[in-house]
């Protein structure tokens, strides 16, 4: 069966923001009781905010129980959608698909500075990692994401309310493990 997930991605968060932005946002959940104050357990060292009585109104059809939290995500990342898809990067400045960029050097500088800018092979503009799209966006890069496991689909409103609170662009991955 395996589990599925949504995660928000702000694309435009800087490190120096990331963590206030992050409880900002869990703070505007937690006051229209999408989720719960009380953090209920951790995943991969966040903490996790239950569902809270107006879960429901986000997603496009009700689960029992709601899903099983969500998690602010901080610090340099790379949110990826399933394991497997064939996506394609595609250079924001000329649409053309950069299958060829030296990719593993990029996300490993992005991993470990938290900065990283990949060069066009098509027209030659750098560009940086989290400016980079992806066919099905199945990939992300940022300093902030807000991960939801086993959930039904957010609905489209929520996601555009949620980038209005942030006041960043964002961008959605969604996959199963």
């Amino acid at each position: 069966m395996g589990d599925c997930f949504q995660t928000i991605v702000d694309i435009d968060a800087s490190p120096g923001e990331a963590e206030a932005l992050g409880a900002r946002v869990v703070a505007w959940l937690v006051a229209e009781q999408i989720v719960l104050a009380e953090q209920t357990y951790e995943m991969f060292g966040k903490p996790v905010y239950s569902p809270g009585p107006r879960w429901d109104d986000v997603t496009e059809r009700r689960v029992p129980g709601g899903c099983d939290g969500l998690t602010a995500v901080t610090g340099p990342s790379v949110f990826w959608g399933s394991l497997g898809a064939d996506a394609s990067p595609v250079c924001p400045r000329c649409s053309s698909p950069a299958t060829d960029a030296p990719w593993p050097e990029a996300v490993h500088t992005w991993q470990t500075a938290g900065a990283a800018t990949l060069r066009c092979p098509t027209c030659g503009c750098p560009v940086p990692l989290p400016e980079w799209c992806w066919t099905d966006d199945s990939f992300a890069f940022a300093h902030l994401g807000f991960e939801i496991w086993n959930a039904a689909r957010l609905r489209p409103g929520f996601v555009a309310e949620f980038g209005r609170v942030l006041g960043h662009r964002i961008r959605t991955v969604a996959g199963k493990l």
